[in-house]
């Protein structure tokens, strides 16, 4: 026959949930921020992923991302195109190993699907709110791609730097389609660090949660003797 829970563990355990989530609480806020200093646009065809592979601040080997804003150009003459569109993927870096570094894995951890781009714009922000089970490793790797961008028009990512929360690796991962591989500014060009900011909340290991409970129990224990 299955006993019920002693009051003392009920206790204890949730003791333990509410130090976790005040723990995450906490934790909650920008992780990623590389805003202050424009240097310039890079542009890239339509069809081909560009983006950072960056660090988030933090000692969390894991993080729920909750917002990702990143600034974008879309520059020509007359009315953009019904089609032109734009996507952002975030990637765990699990693939092989690409001119020393891992390259993104195969398959996202999020894919926000193309949506439109109505007007030229120059420094533009795209904010995109995602979903709560977005977990990424703290260093990870973000990309936009471009969707039918015509002759006449040029998109691509604003060039900013230096860093002033996480870390940048002054590089850039591409993927045109033939698989990924890492560009860096020529001589005397702006580093390939794209604007952006994140928000996120640093996600326990299952050990913490565990000792986490205990310590709670022990406590408990503890004051129930004295």
């Amino acid at each position: 026959m299955n006993k019920r829970p002693s009051p003392l563990l009920l206790h204890a355990l949730a003791v333990g949930a509410v130090a976790l989530l005040a723990q995450n609480a906490q934790s909650q806020g920008i992780v990623y921020n590389n805003t202050t200093t424009y240097n310039g646009n890079f542009d890239f065809a339509a069809g081909t992923q560009v983006g950072n592979e960056v660090v988030l601040a933090g000692s969390g080997p894991r993080y729920a991302l909750s917002t990702f804003q990143v600034q974008f150009n879309l520059n020509g003459t007359g009315t953009p195109n019904a089609s032109d569109a734009v996507e952002l993927l975030l990637y765990n870096n699990t693939g092989g190993v690409v001119q020393g570094a891992n390259s993104p894995g195969a398959i996202p951890v999020y894919n926000s699907g193309f949506s439109s781009l109505t007007a030229f714009t120059a420094g533009s922000l795209l904010t995109y709110t995602l979903p709560a089970n977005t977990v990424v490793n703290q260093d990870f790797t973000w990309v936009l791609e471009f969707q039918s961008v015509p002759a006449g028009e040029t998109a691509g990512l604003a060039l900013f730097g230096p860093t002033t929360v996480g870390f940048n690796y002054h590089d850039a991962w591409e993927n045109s389609g033939s698989g990924w591989a890492l560009d860096v500014a020529g001589a005397g060009n702006p580093a390939l660090e794209f604007g952006a900011v994140i928000t996120a909340t640093a996600v326990p290991e299952p050990t913490t949660i565990v000792l986490g409970v205990m310590g709670a129990c022990a406590f408990l224990a503890r004051r129930r003797k004295n």
